[in-house]
């Protein structure tokens, strides 16, 4: 029994080369969620996982870079009759209707909702019968940016400041730390100082930090003695008993054309 994540890219909206961030939570060699989808990550993913389509989508946040992809994907849902859920935290529902449904994407006979099954989400949520954490991220604008938790297994920290009193509380079980990192820190992103700075050594040992400019950077993280996500890598996960490993995963669905 296998749970492990893949990036399909680890980069910054700096960084085409690194490819837009978006993780896949993978069971047993199979796509069980993912979270983000930015404007080449259906593509990614497709490269990753032969030709299909994503499984259901969490949505930490809606800049572009973590959304763009949402667009190929009603596309090829609508082409291929295929419904992936799109899980998005309630305070955001608003601005991503505003970006995708209010943009006549649909082209007139449907909405865009009657391929994307978009579910709010507030402090938790099931998907797949396994409970999911949501918690609030420092990204710029207050309740603009989410994190998501699954215990025991990891905490993906989507673009955000450093949030230690979040993660003190909240990922206690050992679980791995995706954590958003650039070298300089600003308003919406951490910076190398900051982490450590505001994280323990006993939290810096299970970062693996993403979401930066340039193999450049990942190289001065090494260096600092962080580890570093790198696209296309898979990276096992601690279960720790958790439900999830119980499940049953569908074969994801093929496409061609």
């Amino acid at each position: 029994m296998q749970l492990s994540a893949i990036f399909l890219g680890a980069g910054s909206a700096f960084s085409a080369q690194l490819g837009n961030s978006s993780m896949v939570v993978v069971k047993d060699q199979l796509p069980w969620l993912m979270i983000d989808c930015g404007f080449d990550s259906i593509q990614r993913f497709n490269a990753v996982f032969e030709d299909s389509l994503p499984p259901d989508v969490f949505i930490t946040h809606c800049h572009y870079d973590h959304i763009g992809g949402l667009v190929e994907l009603y596309f090829q849902g609508r082409k291929h009759q295929y419904r992936p859920r799109v899980y998005v935290p309630h305070h955001i529902v608003a601005t991503l209707v505003n970006l995708l449904g209010n943009t006549d994407l649909a082209e007139g006979g449907e909405n865009v909702w009657d391929v994307l099954d978009l579910v709010p989400v507030i402090q938790h949520f099931y998907h797949k019968g396994v409970q999911f954490s949501v918690h609030p991220a420092r990204h710029h604008r207050h309740l603009s940016a989410f994190s998501l938790h699954l215990n025991g297994c990891f905490f993906y920290t989507g673009d955000t400041r450093p949030i230690p009193e979040i993660i003190a509380h909240s990922a206690s079980q050992n679980e791995v730390i995706f954590h958003d990192c650039c070298l300089q820190g600003n308003p919406s992103h951490s910076g190398l100082q900051d982490l450590l700075r505001e994280y323990p050594e006993s939290v810096l040992s299970r970062i693996q930090v993403y979401h930066y400019h340039s193999v450049t950077d990942a190289d001065t993280f090494l260096a600092a003695g962080l580890q570093v996500v790198k696209e296309g890598t898979e990276i096992p996960l601690p279960v720790n008993n958790h439900p999830c490993v119980e499940l049953q995963v569908q074969d994801p669905l093929k496409i061609s054309g």
